[in-house]
């Protein structure tokens, strides 16, 4: 029996009891090892949702519906890290081989196939594009630039520490570095935390944003830094990188997103989520009844929260007040909508009592 065939097979439907709302679990598909985040791409074929199994190395694709469809497993060896779907291609990031695969995905996904490897020598983590040019952040504390066309590297920059967060507007690469705790002398030894560079890989700008900027936002000419250890929200000017304010947050500060007009960010050590005024920076928090929010998501006129401590799913309507919660049976890590149906996607799925996740179906009444 493959692969395949097994993931659509075995599935449990159970239903959700909660006094406050009727959504229904329904099918729950078994995945790999880690899967990573869920990635809605539109093709030729239709729309098609792909997970990414970090420990296995392999893409899963569903149907608009959910529904598997196939495994893209031909880059098992590579420790693919990250995917980026543009211009009917996805564009791999591979951390054992340090190559950049590419894979045209412009047809049904059982057509796809591998149409490039570009070989880099470094262990790849992440990217973003400018004008057919990828600014590539790597495991060795690199900036990398690769012209895709060309499949040579451009520019090469060192970093004083590994970075994880990248952003691009139409000119501009932002870097934000992971900054290194130093036991001896209890600091973070890096001072400038925000890397500017060029469409060529130049190095233009650089800021001191505090400990461990973890994420960035780009809105018209601001900047928006959280930083996970610091607990703040640093707005920048994306002209000068001058500082307009600083906003104080939570403990650990979560996967802000952009949405009518106010940052969301999950508070993970407050048991809350909180909103912050584009505006007016003004701030406020909304009270959970479950641990550990992880991610805010949106729909409507609802607000969905992932919380990985209980497990659960919390919805709240417009007001902030809980009309939801859902038991997930497992640790939530992302969230997407097709208009009839709710995916959740589950690193771990505690129900299997392994560590490999699932893919969890919801419907609401």
């Amino acid at each position: 029996m493959s692969r395949l065939v097994t993931v659509i097979l075995l599935f449990a439907c159970i239903i959700a009891v909660s006094g406050m709302g009727a959504i229904t679990l329904g099918q729950r598909y078994p995945l790999g090892i880690m899967p990573s985040g869920l990635l809605k791409i539109k093709n030729s074929s239709g729309t098609y949702y792909i997970t990414l199994v970090k420990g296995d190395s392999e893409l899963i694709v569903f149907d608009a519906n959910f529904r598997p469809v196939t495994i893209f497993d031909s880059m098992r060896n590579d420790g693919i890290n990250d995917i980026i779907y543009r211009d009917g291609k996805l564009y791999c990031f591979g951390f054992y081989s340090g190559r950049l695969i590419v894979v045209d995905a412009s047809v049904h996904p059982s057509k796809w196939k591998k149409i490039d490897e570009i070989p880099t020598s470094s262990r790849l983590i992440t990217g973003s594009f400018i004008d057919g040019k990828v600014g590539i952040l790597t495991n060795e504390f690199e900036f990398l630039l690769l012209d895709i066309s060309k499949r040579e590297i451009i520019k090469r920059q060192k970093l004083p520490v590994i970075a994880l967060s990248i952003a691009e507007d139409s000119n501009f690469f932002f870097v934000s570095l992971f900054h290194n705790y130093n036991l001896l002398t209890r600091s973070h030894e890096t001072e400038k935390g925000l890397l500017v560079f060029d469409e060529w890989g130049n190095l233009v700008n650089e800021a001191n944003v505090g400990k461990r900027p973890s994420y960035i936002l780009l809105e018209g000419e601001r900047i928006f830094l959280v930083s996970y250890v610091d607990e703040n929200l640093k707005v920048l000017s994306k002209r000068d990188l001058a500082e307009i304010t600083t906003v104080q947050l939570g403990r650990y500060p979560n996967f802000p997103v952009i949405h009518d007009g106010k940052i969301w960010i999950a508070l993970t050590g407050e048991d809350q989520i909180m909103t912050v005024d584009l505006s007016t920076y003004s701030t406020k928090k909304y009270d959970l009844m479950g641990r550990g929010p992880i991610k805010v998501v949106h729909s409507e006129d609802k607000i969905y929260v992932l919380e990985t401590v209980t497990g659960t799913l919390e919805v709240l309507d417009s007001r902030g007040n809980t009309i939801e919660y859902v038991e997930l049976h497992g640790y939530p890590v992302d969230l997407v909508f097709n208009g009839t149906e709710i995916a959740v996607l589950l690193q771990e799925d505690w129900q299997t009592g392994k560590n490999t996740g699932a893919l969890l179906l919801l419907k609401s009444s």
